[in-house]
């Protein structure tokens, strides 16, 4: 059943060739903003490119080695089958290192997407605040550290990026307002036609995977082989 799923919605699914990355310090709440966004005709999948690394911070030296291989291993099947599937993308991370996301970029590009940022923004109060709350907790002073990098690195980003939305998720901002313009904007950028010649290439050709116009699996796993 969840194979023939996937074979229906890799044929029929809109906003193919599309990615938005997110980025924002943890605890500046990117996956919530998702959740208030996402919905209508278009569903893109949620890639979390960071998140198995906070994960795996909660285990010994010893125990990463003997997991980390096969969770990268699963994790990247995933992505595989979502660019062979050209499916709509979220990418939910920090993006605190301007050349992995160029790295991750560029592979999609390679592929046919089209690539946009969505930038969640809080005080360094509030994110600590917020990441004391979760499970796994952060430490404060590693929230400062990344704050202030990633606040570097938003010149950086707003130049990369031809599609960079900005949005204040500090305590009482996010309000329904707020919400409703990001959703237009991105449900926009979803549903817009496909400006990467690679992928208007691919669309043309009416092919309904990448592996039918001449990639094959090995080639995508090995474009995304870098990216936990």
């Amino acid at each position: 059943m969840r194979l023939q799923q996937y074979i229906n919605e890799s044929i029929n699914d809109k906003g193919i060739f599309k990615a938005c990355f997110m980025a924002g310090t943890p605890g500046s709440g990117k996956s919530f903003v998702i959740s208030k966004i996402k919905g209508g005709d278009i569903e893109p999948r949620v890639v979390n490119v960071d998140r198995m690394n906070e994960y795996l911070k909660a285990f010994t030296q010893e125990q990463r080695n003997v997991i980390q291989d096969k969770v990268n291993r699963v994790t990247q099947n995933q992505l595989a089958l979502y660019l062979n599937g050209m499916l709509p993308l979220w990418l939910d991370g920090t993006a605190s290192k301007v050349s992995e996301v160029k790295y991750r970029k560029n592979a999609l590009e390679e592929f046919g997407y089209d690539t946009a940022m969505i930038w969640v923004d809080t005080s360094v109060e509030t994110a600590i605040k917020r990441a004391q709350k979760r499970q796994r907790k952060v430490d404060p002073e590693i929230i400062e550290i990344l704050y202030d990098n990633i606040q570097n690195n938003k010149p950086l980003y707003k130049s990369m990026f031809p599609i960079f939305v900005e949005v204040n998720n500090d305590d009482g901002e996010l309000t329904d307002k707020v919400i409703l313009k990001v959703y237009r904007k991105m449900s926009g950028y979803f549903n817009t036609p496909v400006k990467n010649p690679k992928g208007k290439e691919i669309i043309e050709k009416g092919c309904k995977y990448l592996i039918d116009c001449g990639y094959t699996m090995n080639d995508i796993k090995n474009a995304i082989s870098g990216w936990y």
